[in-house]
């Protein structure tokens, strides 16, 4: 067997965790990007890759 520190053997097999509160601002954000692209007609050309919302000022890439 060979040395180990504390810290390192305490840690084996344990599961990582996430964090709630960045779940929550990934999910807030995916939501709010779909209501913007569903709800928001105003919508600029493509500069440098990517439209903006005239309405909430988001940015989208182009896809290409």
């Amino acid at each position: 067997m060979s040395k180990m520190a504390a810290a390192e053997m305490c840690l084996e097999g344990v599961a990582p965790r996430y964090s709630v509160k960045g779940l929550w601002n990934t999910f807030l954000e995916g939501l709010s990007q779909v209501h913007c692209r569903l709800m928001h007609k105003a919508v600029s050309r493509p500069i440098n890759g990517k439209y903006r919302c005239w309405s909430c000022l988001r940015e989208f890439e182009s896809g290409w």
